[in-house]
């Protein structure tokens, strides 16, 4: 589904509704050849322009099977995730109306093409980590070894409270030095 930028300014102050069921697979796997199976992406939402620029607010369901980080077992991921760009002409050089916190795009030959937007965005929300249902709930293996061992934070906090409380044996006599009454002079 491609459209240009005049068209979307053709629209007016009514946005165009999307409510499709995209079939992304082959873009997916071209892209990300360890992707094995791509469920339909279900997209909803608004496309549309104003003066400033293009637009979209669309919702993405879509379901994956990728190899696990851990054991390379095929893993499925869902996915979910809202899409809030806008999308200005490839001749403009003025960002001036857009916040820092505003994701511009410039179109590459004026041409807003949702496929390429959704598969990128797909793309990113991948996470680093894919596990199994099984290497789920099995938790995190014990990485220990001699002098060392993997940390959650949680752990790694307490242990740093703990070393901060100690004080050093050869220091302990000067733990009370400022105590003493300045009469003692």
């Amino acid at each position: 589904m491609k459209w240009s930028y005049k068209q979307l300014q053709q629209l007016g102050d009514e946005p165009l509704q999307v409510n499709e069921k995209l079939n992304l697979e082959k873009e997916l796997k071209t892209r990300k050849p360890a992707i094995s199976v791509v469920s339909p992406v279900e997209v909803t939402g608004v496309i549309g322009a104003d003066s400033v620029s293009a637009f979209s607010q669309l919702q993405v369901h879509v379901s994956l099977t990728l190899p696990s980080t851990r054991s390379l077992e095929p893993a499925t991921i869902q996915l979910s995730f809202l899409i809030n760009e806008n999308y200005v002409e490839a001749d403009r050089t003025d960002f001036s109306e857009f916040s820092d916190s505003d994701l511009v795009i410039v179109l590459e030959n004026n041409l807003l093409d949702l496929d390429k937007i959704i598969t990128d965005n797909i793309l990113l929300q991948i996470p680093m980590q894919v596990l199994t249902e099984a290497e789920k709930a099995a938790g995190q293996p014990q990485q220990a070894g001699q002098n060392w061992q993997v940390l959650a934070e949680d752990q790694l906090n307490t242990q740093q409270k703990d070393a901060d409380q100690q004080v050093d044996p050869r220091l302990a006599k000067l733990a009370h030095y400022f105590d003493q009454d300045e009469t003692d002079e």
